[in-house]
């Protein structure tokens, strides 16, 4: 017996990462309503606070990340570029695991067995972080019965969504920067 589910129901369980059907893992990549959106409340325009986004000192640090994001733009970044570049900052340290999941997972494209799909398709990590986040709290405003502070998955989505903003747009700054050499005050 094939069970119906909701379009709002179908929403929270792709944006908290549950299986929406029991018949398919399939999902469609995740939509981005504004794809040209390229700054937000997380955006970041200061080299210290990038730099204490991602808990980095030192002239030596900074200057290696910039080496490390030379080649991306996260305005458009694949789930494999956006996985690499997670993997590489959680086994550094930098950020924690709910964060590297989220990069991991990339656009949320799965096929029917739930392996991930379209991982080389390019997307703006930087507004889909942002709209995921926005979405994950429109559901919760929806859904009383569930709340934010009520329930531990909404929390933790929400955490998770907002560290993804945060290391996303710290990300972005140290790529888009013109600067050959980034230095942080040691006081930073």
């Amino acid at each position: 017996m094939m069970q119906i589910i909701s379009m709002e129901d179908y929403k929270m369980s792709a944006i908290l990462g549950a299986a929406a059907l029991a018949s398919s893992k399939q999902a469609n990549a995740y939509v981005i309503k504004n794809p040209n959106q390229a700054t937000n409340s997380f955006t970041v325009t200061d080299k210290g606070k990038a730099a204490a986004t991602l808990k980095l000192s030192g002239e030596d640090n900074i200057n290696q990340l910039k080496n490390v994001l030379k080649d991306y733009d996260m305005t458009s970044i694949s789930t494999n570029d956006l996985a690499k570049v997670g993997i590489l900052l959680y086994q550094n340290g930098l950020i924690d695991q709910s964060v590297v999941s989220q990069f991991i997972s990339g656009n949320k494209a799965f096929d029917a067995n739930g392996q991930q799909t379209d991982k080389d398709v390019k997307f703006n990590a930087i507004a889909m972080f942002n709209e995921m986040l926005s979405d994950t709290k429109e559901v919760a405003k929806a859904n009383p019965q569930f709340g934010i502070s009520g329930q531990d998955g909404y929390k933790a989505a929400l955490q998770s969504l907002v560290g993804a903003n945060q290391v996303i747009n710290a990300l972005a700054y140290f790529a888009k920067s013109t600067h050959s050499n980034i230095s942080v005050s040691e006081q930073a």
